[in-house]
């Protein structure tokens, strides 16, 4: 996103709302290029029109310009220095406790994909829907299958930010995959984003599908 536009992001979330004639004030602009660019915003869903407001002399009414909740999106996040010091917290309280949150953080993740039962469909149609599951979240994922054997591929951790401090992460992805398979047997990280490789490749049974 240009800088200009961001800015423009920034003023309306600090003041709530703001026209044209105020924005071009701010930013020093001709108000015709302040129009362009709330034009792109809007087209992006990032502010609304949100009412007019009438001059106090002469003059049109001028529409006053508020943030969509997609544009908080665009905004700086503290999530993961949040988690950061919420996992060193767990893991000093309770590091036994830890493992077990993290099991049922998977479970209930792997509730949100709503997948069908694996016995009422072909294990590739079934692997496609995890995939796309896992692709939703983040994980750039994909399956293949070599010699009789399954693997998934992720080409992206979507907690690279926090892998290396909190190697659990790691245990949540396996359970993860278990919960979405809906199997009991392990599966077998075989290279690892966070111990250098390019994608992280999880080895699963072909009995686990």
């Amino acid at each position: 996103m240009q800088n200009i536009r961001q800015r423009i992001l920034q003023i309306i979330q600090e003041r709530g709302k703001a026209t044209v004639a105020e924005l071009a004030d701010i930013l020093g602009m001709a108000p015709v290029s302040v129009r362009h660019h709330l034009d792109i915003l809007q087209g992006d869903g990032l502010i609304r029109v949100d009412g007019v407001r009438r001059r106090s002399g002469a003059g049109r009414p001028q529409h006053v310009y508020s943030l969509t909740p997609d544009a908080y999106q665009v905004f700086p996040k503290n999530y993961a220095h949040l988690l950061h010091h919420l996992l060193n917290y767990l893991a000093d309280v309770d590091p036994q406790g830890l493992h077990k949150v993290v099991e049922e953080v998977a479970r209930r993740m792997a509730q949100d994909a709503q997948l069908d039962s694996p016995q009422a469909l072909s294990p590739d149609v079934f692997l496609e829907h995890v995939v796309h599951f896992l692709n939703e979240h983040g994980y750039m994922a994909r399956w293949q299958r070599e010699n009789g054997e399954y693997a998934l591929l992720f080409a992206n951790c979507p907690y690279v930010d926090l892998v290396t401090s909190h190697p659990i992460l790691c245990q949540l992805d396996r359970a993860l995959i278990r919960f979405l398979l809906n199997t009991r047997e392990d599966v077998e990280m075989q290279t690892s984003i966070r111990d250098g490789a390019h994608q992280c490749v999880w080895r699963v049974s072909p009995t686990a599908i």
